[in-house]
């Protein structure tokens, strides 16, 4: 998509709007007005140009942060004005938020599809297990997105990273307490939290981290048989940690 074709969809009145804040009583640059249609950015068109700037904002804000993340190097990758910009997200939080809900919602849709499924609650665990590697491997900048947020504190967040509270954490805790419960988890550990860290923390890890420690060009985490063999690791020490049995290799 072209840079004039992502631009075109913000109204004139909503580049106004957002540039009286700088310059009061004033009408935008003709450099912005040059780039603005007169009709209303039809629903999928806009609904484009809002993918493409979440998709920016992911990248800058697990590469530099969110303070040293500036609205107009996102609007620079997009193809539009700082101000255009402005028509979408008012600020630079509502956009990390906005960027928040869109990259964790995704991930918790996922985790959620394993659950409602059904199957025991050791088939579960491990189709969440899978699940939490190949969305992580399919959106490596999610592994580096959490490390900087990690990095830079919860100074930023308004909640955790689940824009619902944490509501898909509490049913993979529920879904533990219920198993060991039963008996059919026999976890070395009276929480789930060691299990978590291997299982969250080791992928973050693997995809977001590992290849800058070891020799240039001697490890590719995206590599078919890396993620094959990482995941096979993942899945063995949840077992390990919550009493599951081993499958029998195929």
């Amino acid at each position: 998509m072209s840079t004039f074709e992502l631009v075109e969809f913000v109204p004139e009145d909503a580049v106004w709007h957002a540039c009286r804040c700088k310059n009061p009583g004033k009408r935008p640059l003709k450099a912005v007005n040059a780039q603005v249609a007169t009709t209303e950015p039809s629903g999928a068109r806009a609904e484009r140009t809002r993918t493409a700037i979440l998709a920016a904002a992911e990248d800058l804000f697990a590469r530099r942060g969110f303070a040293s993340t500036r609205l107009e190097d996102v609007a620079e990758i997009v193809g539009m004005t700082r101000a255009a910009l402005f028509y979408y997200y008012g600020d630079k939080q509502a956009l990390f938020d906005a960027m928040l809900a869109d990259t964790f919602g995704s991930l918790a849709i996922k985790l959620d599809e394993v659950l409602a499924k059904g199957g025991s609650i050791s088939e579960q665990i491990e189709l969440g297990v899978e699940a939490w590697v190949d969305a992580i491997v399919a959106r490596p900048a999610m592994a580096r997105l959490i490390m900087r947020i990690v990095a830079d504190g919860p100074e930023f967040l308004k909640h955790g990273v689940f824009s619902d509270n944490n509501q898909i954490a509490m049913k993979y805790w529920a879904l533990f307490e219920k198993g060991r419960a039963s008996g059919e988890l026999k976890p070395l550990h009276d929480d789930p939290f060691h299990a978590a860290s291997a299982v969250i923390g080791s992928t973050v890890f693997y995809v977001g981290a590992l290849a800058a420690l070891v020799p240039h060009g001697h490890f590719e985490p995206l590599d078919e048989q890396q993620i094959s063999a990482h995941k096979s690791e993942t899945l063995h020490t949840t077992r390990r940690l919550l009493g599951i049995a081993e499958r029998n290799k195929k």
